[in-house]
């Protein structure tokens, strides 16, 4: 009697457990800009502190770069030019570019599922691994950093060692790689500084233009926001004038929104922007 009750327990945690993961939010954590959400065939500027959901698909420009914060806890990050499309709170698909996991060790005894990804052709499983990955149109590779990982059907357990899939061609053997070269493709994940971090809960903003045609200043705004910075207008009264200052809000410090003004000024093709801490 006493095993039956702990078999129904177990399956009531494992159920449970599955639930919450499947029910779980994606979320951004931080990112510098330029970077998009496309949802429902439609394509809007990321923000910091947007919740992702099945079926929505991440993109970054160049210099953009995002960290999430996945269902379970993990934490992924992704470099320039990158394209993820989240499946599932617990499948992931990176269609092209790179990115970087530190996932956290499951538990198989009440049913944690783990993490599944495809990195372009390589299809990869871990139950807690730190790894990084690459997919392109010439090779896809994902190398293991710590932790255990499955991809194909090889199983990864050495620090450093790499699977790579060439196009059109069979596997390579799992190879390892130099500390050097480990750190310069981490590097390629990592959010930049100077280029302005936003985050969530950033009160910084960078203010962009100020206009007093208010037809002109959403013309302005939408240009912004396809261009993958999620602009904000603001309605201000200054000496009897009613001005619509376009605004890009979220950053973590002053110092973020002042490192980020010479490159997005270049990128939108304004000038004389200056900071502002929200009200």
């Amino acid at each position: 009697m006493r095993r039956l009750a702990g078999t129904l327990i177990g399956l009531l945690l494992a159920l449970f457990s599955l639930e919450l993961f499947a029910a779980g939010e994606i979320r951004v954590d931080a990112l510098n800009y330029p970077a998009w959400l496309v949802r429902d065939y439609q394509t809007l500027p990321l923000t910091a502190g947007s919740k992702l959901q099945s079926d929505d698909l991440i993109r970054t420009g160049q210099g953009g770069r995002v960290r999430l914060q996945l269902a379970d806890g993990s934490t992924m990050k992704i470099g320039e030019s990158s394209r993820l499309f989240i499946a599932k709170p617990a499948s992931l698909q990176v269609l092209r570019g790179v990115f970087h996991i530190t996932s956290r060790p499951t538990d198989s005894a009440i049913g944690d599922p783990g993490l599944e990804i495809s990195i372009g052709a390589i299809g990869a499983t871990t139950t807690g691994a730190d790894f990084w990955g690459r997919a392109s149109l010439a090779q896809d590779a994902v190398c293991l950093i710590d932790g255990a990982l499955r991809a194909d059907r090889v199983e990864m357990k050495q620090a450093l060692s790499c699977y790579v899939k060439p196009a059109d061609q069979p596997p390579l053997p799992v190879d390892l790689i130099d500390m050097r070269q480990h750190q310069l493709w981490m590097a390629e994940t990592e959010l930049k500084p100077g280029a302005g971090i936003a985050s969530v809960g950033g009160a910084w903003q960078l203010v962009l233009i100020a206009l007093s045609d208010e037809k002109r200043a959403e013309q302005v705004l939408a240009g912004y926001r396809q261009k993958g910075f999620p602009a904000q207008r603001k309605t201000v009264i200054r000496n009897g004038r009613t001005l619509h200052r376009l605004l890009l809000p979220g950053y973590e410090s002053k110092e973020a929104a002042l490192n980020a003004r010479k490159r997005i000024e270049a990128e939108l093709g304004t000038s004389g922007t200056w900071v502002w801490i929200a009200d």
